[in-house]
């Protein structure tokens, strides 16, 4: 057992100090030489209305204000900052697709419940486009042969299918949430597209539970079959008819899951430290 000590003892703390090393300059290249911040988000919808016509039903319609829709959905949109940075003046992009209308919009900070704003210029530039519509509307009232000028019509398609709302602040693990009524021409779920217009920031979708659960799976099973071949490979090398490196071998073998959940935690706490 001594003998085996001292001769294994050499290698062992030539990895240890290797991987020691090797850690080290990876946090240096990940904290100075890659500077992004990942923003979380996850959308739930509640779908609230779908007209329809069936035999068996029946006529099905449904009205938002007094005009009739193809189907309502509401949708909320949560942004989580898990990181340990504090952001300003951070502007979110909300978009949804060509079949998909933007009916009513607000947003506020989970913690507090205060509300967050539309973006100046885009507040700006929608209630100017709402005025000229209106105008435009008793312009082909009165005139039957008025044409909607092609500028006012693009505008209308763009703030129909876009919002942006700005941040003053976005505090480190605290996150926030928009409600979006939207309608969709052809009855089906919306698709929504989110950006953040901010130096060092990326939005990201956040995983479901059976997502997270599945690849802490295989990362333990990775992690842990690695350091088992590694266990084998040493003793092998230097013991191959040793009963006492068979036995540790064996050991290596049993606890080789729970060392492999132990670095697969132990990278996922680096990781979020970084952000």
């Amino acid at each position: 057992m001594e003998e085996f000590l001292q001769s294994i003892a050499p290698t062992t703390i030539s990895l240890i100090i290797t991987g020691i090393v090797s850690l080290a300059i990876g946090i240096y290249l990940e904290k100075f030489k890659n500077r992004l911040t990942f923003i979380k988000y996850r959308i739930f919808f509640q779908p609230l209305a779908t007209s329809n016509e069936n035999e068996y039903w029946g006529n099905i319609e449904v009205y938002y204000n007094g005009s009739k829709s193809n189907h309502l959905n509401f949708a909320t949109i949560e942004l989580i900052n898990d990181s340990n940075k504090d952001f300003q003046d951070v502007i979110i992009d909300v978009w949804v697709d060509k079949d998909t209308f933007i009916k009513g919009q607000n947003g506020f900070y989970s913690d507090t419940g205060k509300s967050i704003l539309m973006e100046n210029n885009h507040y700006i530039g929608l209630t100017e486009t709402i005025k000229q519509n209106s105008e435009d509307i008793s312009k082909r009232q009165k005139n039957p042969n008025h044409i909607t000028p092609v500028k006012l019509q693009n505008d209308i398609v763009y703030y129909q299918s876009n919002v942006k709302f700005h941040l003053p602040v976005f505090n480190r693990k605290s996150d926030i949430k928009f409600n979006i009524l939207v309608e969709n021409e052809k009855a089906n779920q919306p698709i929504f597209g989110i950006d953040i217009k901010h130096k060092g920031l990326k939005v990201i979708k956040q995983d479901d539970k059976y997502d997270e659960e599945r690849k802490l799976g295989i990362g333990t099973i990775t992690f842990g079959t690695l350091f088992f071949v590694l266990i084998t490979i040493i003793i092998y090398f230097k013991f191959p008819n040793s009963l006492i490196p068979t036995i540790i071998l064996g050991i290596a073998g049993v606890l080789h899951l729970v060392v492999g959940t132990f670095i697969y935690k132990l990278i996922q706490f680096i990781r979020n430290y970084l952000k």
